[in-house]
């Protein structure tokens, strides 16, 4: 199984791009605001349970409009 790890910086950022609440990613992705709120913090890596990474990653990928690459980027999805 690949695991799609991504940012502290990156969850902000995908979430101000959506313009997603932290209460509708909690919902979208099964995790709790505090969690997320924790993990948004770090710029870099963060130390948390590859599920739950993982989930939040998933919620952002079924919304279609954002993609990850790398340990900083995250990009709109061109919809043309």
């Amino acid at each position: 199984m690949m695991v799609n790890l991504i940012s502290g910086a990156q969850i902000r950022m995908a979430r101000g791009l959506l313009k997603w609440s932290v209460s509708e990613l909690s919902e979208l992705a099964n995790v709790g605001t505090t969690t997320i709120k924790r993990l948004e913090k770090v710029d870099g890596m963060t130390n948390a349970n590859i599920a739950t990474v993982q989930a939040l990653h998933d919620a952002f990928m079924e919304s279609g409009k954002v993609r990850f690459e790398g340990e900083e980027g995250v990009f709109v999805v061109d919809d043309k």
